[in-house]
Parts: structure tokens; C-alpha cells; sequence
């Protein structure tokens, strides 16, 4: 019986760039959704008038 031929497996430098562009990505969704809560939060807060809205942006 023949063994079936060994998968070939990328090299490091390979997976060290998909792991880092994995990583980037997960860092760039994060702060997105860290930004979209801060402003639910502003938002809420300013409806309920616990902070006055600034004009100066």
C-alpha cells in the first residue's frame, strides 16, 4: 500500500503574515465596535441630559 503523500504546509513567513493580518484585522473590528458604542453611549447621555453637547465640533 502506498501512504498518501504528505500535505505540504505553508512556510512561516506565510503564517506569520496570516496570523498578523488576522490579528489586524480582529485589533480594526474591535475599535470599530468600541466606536460605535462610545457614541450610543454620548448619545444616550445627552438625551437623558446628563451631558450638554458641544458646539466646538
Amino acid at each position: 500500500m502506498k501512504s498518501e503523500p504528505k500535505k505540504k504546509l505553508p512556510n512561516k513567513k506565510v503564517i506569520s503574515s496570516a496570523k498578523f493580518e488576522a490579528k489586524e484585522q480582529f485589533t480594526k473590528s474591535a475599535l470599530e465596535n468600541l466606536k460605535t458604542e462610545n457614541e450610543r453611549l454620548v448619545n444616550s447621555l445627552k438625551k437623558s441630559g446628563e451631558i450638554k453637547e458641544s458646539k466646538g465640533k
